[in-house]
């Protein structure tokens, strides 16, 4: 016996990637707290049913979202200039991603996926230093030493970590004073810079950090 609604999917046409592309959409607007297969059905107009013709349980579907937003993310082409600017081009392309879905792409960073996209981003990374002649075993090294500044970096700015920016002036003062009342004269120095976050700021800076400790260690520039 056929479940009920379990061909209604078929017969309006949907595929694995309209699921997919609907599921990130929702969650995009709505946050994958509140996403639900059911919530999804609702949306696709079909019956929950019709949904297992695509994806086989929520798991499956949510990392097919986390594939399908990294497999959208244009990496720069890995030809001309220095590595700097290859690694520079590299993580903007990352980082315009994540605040393009800025409520999905937190499962590109926390579901471990062994996609063509996942492969693909992590080749693109390793051709950007191609040019340093690294072994195999440093390159990988220096990739998972990106990698955690991008994740915990894009993390933050995303709302997922510690985060101490969208404050207005009157609690970024409030949060200087409470940290400067410890007393410590490191914190208090540091106060109203620990009080307050340009997302745009230490992302620059952070990953300046990144490219200039590697340049000093491979005795380049």
């Amino acid at each position: 016996m056929t479940a009920r609604g379990a061909g209604r999917g078929r017969r309006l046409g949907l595929t694995r990637d309209k699921v997919i592309a609907a599921a990130v959409a929702m969650i995009d607007r709505d946050g994958p707290d509140a996403f639900s297969l059911r919530k999804l059905a609702t949306e696709l107009g079909i019956e929950n049913m019709s949904l297992y013709n695509h994806i086989p349980n929520k798991d499956a579907l949510l990392d097919g979202v986390a594939e399908a937003v990294l497999a959208g993310i244009v990496f720069p082409e890995q030809r001309g200039g220095t590595w700097q600017e290859r690694i520079r081009a590299h993580a903007a392309a990352f980082r315009a991603a994540a605040k393009q879905h800025p409520k999905a792409f937190p499962l590109v960073l926390t579901r471990p996926t062994q996609s063509p996209a996942a492969l693909e981003a992590m080749r693109s990374t390793l051709a950007c230093f191609d040019e340093l002649r690294l072994a195999p075993e440093e390159v990988v090294h220096v990739l998972r030493g990106y990698t955690a500044f991008m994740v915990g970096s894009i993390m933050r700015e995303l709302g997922y970590a510690i985060y101490l920016g969208a404050m207005d002036n009157d609690q970024v003062q409030q949060r200087t004073e409470a940290i400067a009342a410890s007393g410590d004269p490191l914190l208090t120095a540091t106060a109203p810079y620990l009080a307050d976050s340009d997302p745009d700021t230490e992302f620059q800076y952070g990953l300046e950090l990144l490219i200039s400790g590697l340049a000093a260690r491979v005795g380049g520039s």
